[in-house]
């Protein structure tokens, strides 16, 4: 009988250790999806609100459920194509030696669009005044050729964080995502080039999705990207 009462008590065990075994293996594969496996995932959230435009114009901050999914799938196909396409970049640091303003112009390459077949909303949930949605992208051959296009030693990565005050609106998201690929160009040529450039030129695919925060009163975002450098414009001497 003792025997018996032991062995049960191991095999017990042993399914306790397994289903916890099982538990963290499915744990750590959820999205863990990479474009080399033809599948983008992304996690996205937007305010339910509109408080602070809507303090300031003095309007009704609650949004319809169809404003909050609106905005949160236009934000996330505008980063979705930003991994798969990129943006082209055109960038004028500011120098106030010289009286230039600074200027930055973000452009996506190419952009995936409403009903496109291929876009997926996994999940989607409510927590904290935000929605957060999961979204899912299936990329057919000639993406997942144009990805590997970018897969060279001659393409630099760098990383970068934006930010961008809450007052700008729930635009401050993406916002603060330029404002973060802004700073991964800086945080590479700071290291590369002794003269400030006059302009820069190129083009930059997002790594992976930015990570987004409500931090301090802001939109903070850090980046990931890959740069093809087509020009960097010096200051003239004469």
């Amino acid at each position: 009988m003792a025997e018996l009462i032991c062995s049960f008590m191991l095999n017990k065990r042993f399914l306790y250790l397994f289903i916890i075994f099982l538990l963290i293996f499915i744990g750590l594969n959820v999205n863990s999806y990479a474009a080399s496996d033809g599948i983008l995932d992304l996690e996205i959230w937007t305010e339910v609100t509109d408080t602070i435009p809507a303090l300031i114009n003095d309007e009704n901050p609650y949004l319809s459920k169809n404003e909050i999914y609106r905005r949160t799938l236009n934000d996330a196909m505008w980063i979705i194509s930003g991994m798969i396409y990129g943006f082209n970049i055109s960038y004028t640091p500011l120098d106030r030696t010289r009286e230039v303003d600074e200027y930055l112009e973000v452009t996506p390459i190419a952009s995936i669009v409403w009903g496109d077949e291929k876009l997926e909303v996994v999940d989607t949930w409510f927590r904290n005044g935000k929605l957060s949605m999961q979204v899912r992208y299936f990329l057919d051959n000639s993406q997942i050729t144009r990805l590997k296009l970018w897969e060279s030693n001659l393409f630099p990565d760098s990383e970068g964080i934006g930010t961008v005050s809450i007052f700008s609106g729930y635009q401050g998201r993406i916002e603060s995502i330029k404002e973060g690929i802004k700073e991964a160009l800086r945080n590479y040529l700071r290291l590369r080039t002794t003269n400030k450039p006059r302009e820069i030129n190129c083009k930059v695919l997002l790594k992976a999705p930015p990570y987004t925060i409500l931090d301090a009163g802001g939109y903070k975002s850090k980046v990931g990207v890959t740069i093809k450098f087509s020009e960097i414009l010096p200051y003239s001497f004469y």
